[in-house]
């Protein structure tokens, strides 16, 4: 399955989906496809990068920061913050 709902990336991240619309919105986060109803769906190329996100947004960077950044960006954060927090 590679098809999500804005109320299962809710459920997986954490985060309330308005406030998973504002990022799309405000930031540019994720640009979900719309179904032909206009309903929001999200592959787990998008599931990931608001996860990743997510887990960065509890360090010191702000989201609007992350939010800008491409997802080859975040990996490499997350990388070097979990490697530098062993």
């Amino acid at each position: 399955m590679n098809q999500f709902s804005i109320s299962q990336l809710a459920q997986f991240s954490g985060i309330k989906p308005h406030t998973i619309r504002i990022w799309e919105q405000r930031y540019k986060a994720l640009q979900p496809k719309r179904s032909e109803g206009n309903t929001r769906y999200y592959d787990g190329v998008q599931l990931r990068r608001l996860l990743n996100i997510v887990s960065l947004s509890r360090t010191s960077y702000k989201v609007s920061q992350l939010c800008a950044m491409k997802d080859e960006e975040l990996f490499s954060l997350l990388e070097k913050y979990y490697l530098t927090a062993e």
